[in-house]
């Protein structure tokens, strides 16, 4: 739509402006939706100051958790950690020594020679290694140079196999590479004698050759620490924090600072955040409802209604979240459903979408709410025609109920909740069906007046023959009410077969003729009912003419004065287009002055039909005055009636904006030349006459 101003024809046909509908108009609206949005939901985050409690003292009252939220259980997170740092203190660190083994060798070189030099010694001079046998004493001084040199040489290996090893000092590993040492000395050389000298030897060299880092050991300790993962819990809403005269622990403090309980100012980072999403939240559904329901994009007042049902729905979850369990399933499905009947099934489904992402947001990016929010509300949608009537409600309630308790069950099964918390939140999902069918349908019938949409319920409790227009139509015009009637059953048929809306149809073409109350004795169907001749007989073609046209606008005034909806004053002020009055014409042509008859001044003034409805009104109002016309109606005759009638009105171009194909007027033309003929050319069963009887003696 563009910037300037543009008349457009409001309740009742008048006409009425609406000045700067442009983006400006729109952004202002959804600006509103914005700020309306996202004040409820932050409401329990944003806004500290309930709670002052501190460490150790004793919590006056009760507090509950307003909402579902996650804490970090610093108690069990700190257990965790001195544990993990206790068991790293059992594996103490230690750091290499490089040159332990190359002194080792170096040593046991020189133990190696001081044994040769004390073995060119007299056997009673001594210099041999204390705590050798005799025997060992004895070979190495009868030890050839080879025999010296082998075993010196195995002396090297034995320490080098040793001592690559890790050996820790003030542990046991001393002693333990030692008796190793020990050990390999007694297998290598060939006699025992040779491997007690040797043992001797290298034993006493074995050194560590790993020292204590208490450096690397705290590193180690807090490295293990590190690693420890914070341990997370959850605190389901209306979940007791602190009781009564309780103490205050660390616990305590975490879980209220997680609900935004006890925070000493605003989270303005955590505002920002959510602001921001709730934002793109809202402008998706501005985006979509532009793409898919241009209608509502354009229109302010719809714009208004949409931004109000998104900021109610979302006040609510904040409101009952607290004492419903899983309320979105509820509360989502009954927004949606108001939004599809008042706005559209596409705006609806935007609806159902948007709430159900904040809803994941407002249970701290809980997809399971996402979920099972946009899974209940995708199944009202899929039935929302099961709304009309009301006595086919049954069937949304009950396949609503059997969805909620499918998407409650899975959800509880995968939290892993106890069978009793299941059946709880079951049986309440399944009560949230019939809730939400009856929320939406009073929503419903509160708004739509307001925001001046027309809906089933409304056009049903229009249909009402108690209703006052249609009760004087009885009374006053009773002959242009029993041909409403007909009217309203051709036209009904008509949508049913081309798809459009067949109870606006109908309760259109009730109503389509009300402007023939303020005259109805000037229109024939109502003479021979009241008793009264033809007055058109003493009037003029051109003055019948003009008050035959003229119960379009009484229509017109009669539908503004009781407030009917806008589709049905349209139908009322299109239902003849700018068809021609051929009767008064063709009189007018053959009266005094033929030159000086127009045919625009016997056209009714318009405007075209702009829906099928209204089309369909039309050419079911012209078929059934013209059939009455047929003196022996047969399905023949009554055929080809309504095939003229329907030819006339295509090629006068009464229906070029209707938007009607040639398939769906021919398939309209069918149904309606199907009905008249079961209602004009059936037959009837003669019944003999009673023969008067006598009284019997």
């Amino acid at each position: 739509m563009s910037r300037a101003r543009s008349a457009r024809r409001g309740e009742g046909g008048r006409k009425w402006k609406v000045v700067g509908s442009g983006a400006w108009v729109r952004g202002a609206l959804w600006l509103l939706a914005w700020a309306a949005g996202v004040f409820p939901l932050l409401g329990y985050n944003l806004f500290p100051g309930r709670v002052s409690l501190r460490l150790g003292e004793r919590s006056p009252s009760l507090v509950r958790a307003p909402r579902t939220a996650q804490y970090v259980d610093l108690e069990e997170t700190e257990r965790l950690r001195r544990e993990a740092e206790r068991r790293a203190s059992l594996s103490p660190q230690y750091s290499p020594l490089a040159y332990a083994l190359p002194d080792a060798e170096q040593r046991f070189e020189t133990a190696f020679e001081e044994l040769k030099q004390a073995a060119q010694r007299p056997a009673g001079d001594g210099g041999l290694p204390a705590g050798l046998s005799a025997e060992a004493g004895a070979w190495v001084r009868t030890a050839s140079p080879e025999e010296l040199a082998k075993l010196r040489q195995h002396g090297v290996e034995i320490l080098h196999q040793v001592m690559s090893k890790e050996i820790r000092d003030d542990t046991a590993d001393v002693v333990a590479a030692r008796a190793e040492v020990e050990t390999l000395a007694r297998r290598r050389p060939a006699s025992p004698a040779a491997g007690q000298v040797l043992a001797a030897l290298a034993s006493r060299e074995v050194r560590a050759n790993r020292r204590h880092d208490p450096e690397a050991t705290a590193a180690a300790r807090a490295e293990a620490a590190a690693r420890v993962q914070q341990v997370t819990r959850t605190i389901q809403a209306d979940q007791v924090i602190v009781l009564p005269g309780e103490r205050v622990t660390r616990q305590h403090l975490a879980m209220l600072r997680a609900l935004g309980l006890s925070s000493p100012r605003l989270d303005y980072r955590r505002t920002l955040a959510i602001a921001l999403i709730v934002g793109l939240m809202v402008t998706l559904l501005g985006a979509q409802t532009r793409h898919w329901a241009r209608r509502v994009y354009d229109s302010p007042k719809l714009l208004l209604l949409l931004a109000l049902v998104f900021a109610v729905a979302l006040f609510a979850i904040s409101l009952l979240s607290v004492a419903l369990p899983n309320v979105w399933m509820l509360v989502v499905p009954t927004a949606a459903l108001m939004a599809a009947v008042l706005l559209g099934d596409e705006v609806g489904l935007a609806m159902a979408l948007a709430l159900s992402l904040v809803v994941g947001l407002m249970a701290n990016g809980g997809l399971m709410a996402t979920l099972v929010s946009l899974g209940s509300a995708g199944v009202g949608l899929s039935y929302v025609s099961h709304l009309w009537p009301v006595s086919r409600l049954r069937w949304i309630v009950g396949v609503m109920a059997g969805a909620n308790l499918v998407l409650a069950a899975a959800t509880g099964l995968l939290q892993g909740q106890p069978w009793s918390d299941l059946l709880r939140e079951g049986g309440l999902a399944v009560l949230y069906s019939p809730g939400a069918a009856a929320l939406s349908l009073g929503g419903i019938f509160l708004l739509q007046r307001p925001f001046g949409i027309t809906t089933h319920l409304g056009l049903l409790e229009l249909s009402n023959p108690q209703q006052p227009l249609l009760r004087r139509l009885q009374a006053e015009a009773p002959g242009t009410y029993y041909a409403s009637t007909l009217v309203a059953d051709l036209a009904d048929g008509a949508a049913e077969a081309v798809g459009a809306n067949a109870l606006l149809a109908r309760v259109g073409a009730l109503y389509h003729d009300i402007g023939k109350l303020e005259r109805p004795s000037f229109f024939v169907e109502n003479q021979g009912m009241l008793g009264l001749e033809n007055v058109h007989d003493r009037l003029s073609s051109s003055l019948s003419g003009l008050i035959i046209m003229s119960h379009v606008k009484d229509g017109l005034e009669l539908a503004r004065r009781h407030r009917l909806p806008s589709e049905l004053a349209q139908i009322v002020e299109q239902h003849h287009g700018t068809t021609l009055v051929k009767y008064f014409y063709q009189r007018a042509l053959s009266g005094d002055r033929p030159e000086s008859v127009t045919e625009d001044h016997f056209r009714y003034p318009g405007p075209l039909p702009k829906t099928k409805e209204a089309a369909l009104v039309m050419l079911a109002d012209s078929v059934q005055a013209a059939t009455k016309s047929i003196a022996d109606p047969t399905p023949q005759r009554v055929q080809q009636m309504v095939r003229d009638i329907v030819r006339d009105r295509v090629v006068d171009g009464q229906l070029a904006e209707s938007d009607l194909t040639f398939r769906e007027i021919a398939a309209a033309e069918a149904t309606m030349t199907r009905m008249l003929s079961a209602l004009l050319c059936h037959t009837r069963i003669e019944y003999p006459e009673a023969v008067p009887t006598g009284p019997r003696a």
